[in-house]
């Protein structure tokens, strides 16, 4: 069942990266990686800092067990203590929004301080014009983890395929004539959207169950409330590591946050397409096994959902290692986005392809860190990578620009899933033994087969005239390509669980169609 509602979120999910790709080739051809694109990811990041956090101490701690908890009883009663927290979540994002608009000069000052003055006072319209996303997002998120929880994935995964449509379509109607700010007007309307899809999706939860509440003493909101201060300062670690990342590049040159920005939506496409598809279907089931005592039934759940996300994702970063150059070229190289700019970001992208894998074990082994209550146990590891990321910042970014930086965030990420696992394996009371053993080993040889036809296929690009740089690129994908399907057949002949599991759960898609 779980890998049934997995590959379903990762179609979706795929789907809606499929149309990022098409909207970022746009704002590349658009405006390259310049100053204004750096004012607009700079004004960006505040808005939706708030919702960021809140989404995790909704989505991790709070609904999942408080769902278990209902037992089939109905009743706006129920929720009272779930509706007080609701209502104080989206009252602190109101008051949030407007406090970062009195503000807004200083916060741009704070989180980037290296950008030029006329860049800063972009950043600063475009911050306040961006506010109203600050309560719209926590109102998403609030329901998007109602529905999660209630296992209905379906409409919280069309979330991003809702906001990259009208991004797209924003930018192709106004990009020309407004510029920077066509982006800008397209995700304020694509939050708006997804919040009013998600309204109507759950209307029949706000007709019986989800409305405003103030009642401060009831258990249901108690008990979660005593939890708030660890989740909020853990959620921080991770949200504060892409403000530090925008600290130091703000004094690079020109248009490095930019590219920062389009490799990062790069390195993380393989996480968000198939890896937050396994988290989000296996937290709900690990939560009801945590609660009941089931460690083994616990221990067996974890160890096939870290399996499953690391057969999909250590092929993408391996692939994305290699093929970066061909992949931006193709991509992003046209219009404003010169040859200099995908060189760039090609880098900061096979880099940054380096911490995907353990940022998906780290993402999976906080969730049970969640569900197993021990919340100051995350926090410890996640604060203790923002510690790490920061120091290698100092060290490394005067020496390697922008390339430091990305670098900071792979050895931290990677110290994070280290400890995370270490600390998810000793409360899931798991021991090494010969099949996990099998396991990896199988693993391994599918990465080195891949390893091996990639190295191939780069040989055989290379004698493609350079000087037709979109036909060789195309020519080294199309190759890489090539190379990964051979590694998957290898998978199926070796009998590899994961692939198996895959075929069995499409075929059956395929006959109920």
């Amino acid at each position: 069942m779980n890998h049934r509602h997995a590959i379903h979120l990762s179609l979706l999910n795929g789907l809606s990266k499929f149309m990022a790709i098409g909207k970022t080739m746009l704002i590349a051809g658009l405006f390259g990686a310049g100053a204004s694109l750096d004012a607009f990811w700079v004004a960006y990041s505040l808005p939706t800092l708030l919702p960021a956090l809140l989404t995790t101490v909704i989505t991790v701690a709070f609904v999942p067990r408080f769902m278990a908890s209902l037992e089939g009883r109905r009743g706006v009663a129920v929720w009272r203590g779930a509706n007080t927290l609701f209502t104080l979540i989206l009252g602190l994002a109101v008051l949030a929004s407007l406090a970062m608009g009195w503000y807004a000069e200083a916060l741009v000052g704070f989180l980037a301080p290296g950008l030029a003055a006329e860049t800063q006072a972009d950043a600063v319209r475009m911050t306040r014009l961006l506010l109203p996303c600050v309560p719209i997002l926590t109102l998403s998120s609030i329901l998007s983890a109602i529905s999660n929880a209630l296992e209905r994935f379906t409409l919280p995964a069309l979330e991003g395929v809702l906001t990259n449509i009208t991004v797209l379509l924003a930018i192709i109607w106004l990009g020309r004539q407004l510029g920077v700010t066509a982006l800008m007007w397209g995700v304020l309307s694509g939050f708006l959207l997804q919040a009013g899809v998600l309204l109507w999706g759950n209307r029949d939860l706000l007709r019986d169950s989800v409305r405003p509440a103030w009642d401060l003493r009831h258990p249901d909101f108690r008990a979660p409330a005593a939890h708030l201060l660890p989740l909020l300062v853990g959620s921080a670690g991770s949200v504060l590591t892409g403000l530090i990342n925008q600290y130091f590049l703000s004094g690079g040159d020109q248009g490095t946050i930019s590219a920062m920005a389009y490799a990062s939506m790069f390195a993380m496409l393989p996480l968000e397409v198939f890896a937050q598809a396994v988290i989000t279907t296996y937290y709900p089931a690990l939560g009801r096994h945590f609660a009941r005592g089931e460690w083994r039934e616990a221990a067996d759940r974890f160890a096939d959902g870290v399996r499953f996300v690391l057969f999909l994702t250590l092929p993408s970063a391996v692939l994305l290692y290699l093929f970066a150059e061909p992949a931006m070229t193709l991509l992003l190289e046209r219009g404003e986005f010169t040859a200099e700019d995908t060189q760039l970001t090609a880098q900061l992208t096979a880099i940054m392809s380096l911490g995907l894998v353990f940022r998906a074990f780290a993402y999976f082994n906080y969730r049970v860190l969640h569900a197993a209550v021990r919340p100051w146990l995350q926090v410890s590891i996640g604060l203790l990578g923002v510690v790490v990321h920061a120091s290698l910042c100092l060290l490394w970014v005067e020496r390697h620009g922008a390339a430091g930086v990305a670098w900071a965030a792979a050895f931290s990420i990677l110290l994070s899933a280290l400890l995370s696992l270490l600390a998810a394996a000793h409360i899931l009371r798991m021991r090494w033994h010969a099949g996990l053993a099998r396991e990896i080993a199988r693993l391994g040889l599918l990465t080195a087969c891949l390893i091996g036809f990639s190295l191939v296929a780069e040989g055989l690009a290379s004698h493609w005239p350079s000087e037709i740089r979109h036909l060789q690129a195309a020519w080294q994908l199309a190759l890489g390509a090539l190379a990964g399907i051979l590694t998957l057949l290898i998978a199926g002949l070796i009998r590899q669980p994961d692939v198996v599991m895959l075929w069995k759960a499409s075929r059956n898609a395929l006959r109920r169609r």
